[in-house]
């Protein structure tokens, strides 16, 4: 019997330990999601979505899991993950909110359709326009700008990467405002003002210093090439061009060679353009303009035999291009629809699965507390009666202590306040003015019995008024200790003469000094300085 106990509660553990999450899983992903996105996605996976409680957390989960997808490049074209997002957040977490519907946005984006696209983006706009969020603004600019671009839309395009270049600056975002920089650059190549392409090109390249990110260097270096190209700066263009880094990428590297072998052949230098097309070794889609420039080589160099052969392999080398395309595109589209049949039959069978899991885990875990809940029964009957009894007998022990702790201090606190007043009342009484202008070479009262009155009279006015002596210095720094203790001796009402003979000077002296004390104390001339005392 004991021992299916302890299996049944090793197993009730395992299961409970299983549905742990706090929301510090979920802000730990949130803190790595800009520095370390994979990390961040590797945290977000260990989380199971179907065991988060309350709604916030599952919302939270599903924006964080959106994020986390797409700054790794895993595209995903369903929005059924991020509308948990949209559902929960509201215009009382603008931020959230915003940057919800943006990857809404994204996840149309993935599938293709421009039209909820604009309209996510829309819905994100209104949100992040509330805030001070530039790095989100700054995204849903970008991406606006990316639609027009595509639509031929350059002018368009332009203004909405300007604005996200204006809010990832202020972060400051030097990569996303490099990347927006060169997609204003290369839209001002479709235009009339192919110069203002270079300039934005220039300023990129000057903020790329910040990403040291060589391939993005790289890449502006040859946008610059590009457009020297296009503006018919030929000398410009093959400068730029070959400061161009080889990265080790056969696509990249080639079409390096590629384009210095085109400004060659526009300047009709033609053995240097046979130079760099000799270095091409891998081709991809530039075949056909790569066999083009072999053509026109030969053709103004006469030599009409090379020229057929090439113009040959222009035509080849197109129709190979449009085939495998074509290919990749049936392929593509047949790969597409057999894994969204066996994702919908694959998701049946979780389903199916999840929920024979979950019966029995409830069977089990019902079962389990059932059984646990006798046993503890029984125990707790037993044992309830002599725990009861011993809890009210040190109840009862710890009030007798504390009654009477409490009796001897409130005891001693009174006997001493009672000697104090009696003090300072018999001092009081004894106590002598000192004539005015008078001179006396010995005092009423001797100074040194002053010092243990000094402490008792202070004493007694802080229980009177509320620790006064204290709450004076406090409010009031300019107050010296000679003047808390006038202070005090005004508030125990004791006159000027008696406050002279008890500091042992003249009288005039305790006017001057009470003068003084009304300026520190900020006093009208209208105001009681015992009054205001009493009452401070």
């Amino acid at each position: 019997m004991n021992r299916l106990i302890i299996y049944i509660l090793v197993l009730l553990l395992l299961s409970l330990a299983s549905c742990t999450l706090t929301p510090k899983d979920l802000q730990s992903a949130e803190q790595l999601m800009e520095t370390a996105p994979d990390s961040a996605l590797h945290l977000l996976q260990k989380i199971k979505p179907n065991l988060l409680i309350t709604s916030s957390e599952r919302a939270f989960y599903s924006l964080l899991m959106s994020q986390a997808l797409d700054k790794n490049n895993i595209k995903v074209e369903s929005d059924s993950m991020i509308s948990i997002a949209t559902r929960y957040f509201k215009e009382d977490d603008p931020i959230h909110a915003g940057y919800a519907w943006f990857y809404k946005a994204r996840c149309a984006n993935n599938r293709g359709d421009v039209k909820i696209q604009a309209e996510n983006l829309l819905k994100a706009q209104v949100f992040a326009e509330k805030t001070n969020e530039h790095k989100l603004l700054g995204l849903i600019y970008s991406d606006k700008g990316l639609i027009y671009g595509i639509q031929s839309q350059f002018d368009s395009c332009i203004i909405y990467s300007k604005k996200a270049y204006n809010s990832f600056i202020l972060i400051p975002d030097y990569r996303n405002s490099v990347l927006c920089l060169i997609t204003i650059g290369y839209k001002y190549l479709y235009t009339p003002n192919i110069k203002k392409s270079i300039y934005y090109f220039m300023l990129a390249k000057k903020l790329a210093i910040h990403c040291k990110n060589p391939d993005l260097y790289s890449h502006i270096t040859r946008q610059i090439g590009v457009a020297y190209y296009q503006l018919g700066d030929y000398q410009k263009a093959i400068e730029y061009l070959r400061r161009i880094q080889l990265l080790n990428d056969p696509i990249y590297d080639n079409n390096k060679w590629y384009l210095l072998a085109n400004v060659f052949v526009k300047t009709n230098k033609f053995d240097s353009a046979r130079y760099y097309l000799k270095k091409v070794d891998k081709l991809f889609d530039m075949a056909p303009t790569y066999y083009q420039l072999w053509l026109t080589i030969n053709e103004k160099n006469g030599d009409f035999k090379s020229a057929l052969y090439y113009s040959k392999k222009v035509i080849e080398s197109t129709d190979s291009l449009y085939n495998r395309k074509l290919d990749i595109s049936f392929s593509g589209m047949e790969k597409k629809y057999k894994y969204q049949g066996l994702q919908i039959s694959n998701q049946q069978l979780i389903i199916r699965n999840k929920q024979r899991g979950i019966q029995l885990l409830i069977l089990l875990i019902t079962l389990s507390l059932s059984l646990i809940l006798v046993l503890l029964w029984s125990n707790k009957v037993k044992t309830s009666k002599l725990k009861v009894q011993k809890q009210l007998l040190e109840k009862e022990k710890n009030l007798v202590e504390k009654e009477k702790q409490n009796s001897n201090l409130l005891e001693q606190q009174l006997n001493m306040q009672n000697i104090l007043l009696s003090n300072v009342e018999q001092y009081k009484r004894h106590s002598v003015k000192r004539p005015n202008n008078s001179i006396t070479n010995q005092p009423l009262i001797s100074p040194i019995l002053n010092l243990s009155f000094h402490k008792e009279l202070i004493a007694s006015m802080d229980i009177q008024y509320n620790n006064i002596s204290k709450r004076l210095k406090e409010q009031y720094n300019e107050l010296t200790e000679r003047d808390i203790l006038i202070c005090c001796l005004l508030i125990a009402e004791f006159d000027s003469g008696m406050i002279a003979t008890i500091l042992d000077v003249k009288l005039e002296s305790i006017i001057k000094q009470r003068y003084r004390l009304r300026i520190k104390l900020d006093l009208q001339t209208s105001s009681n300085l015992t009054e205001f005392l009493k009452n401070f």
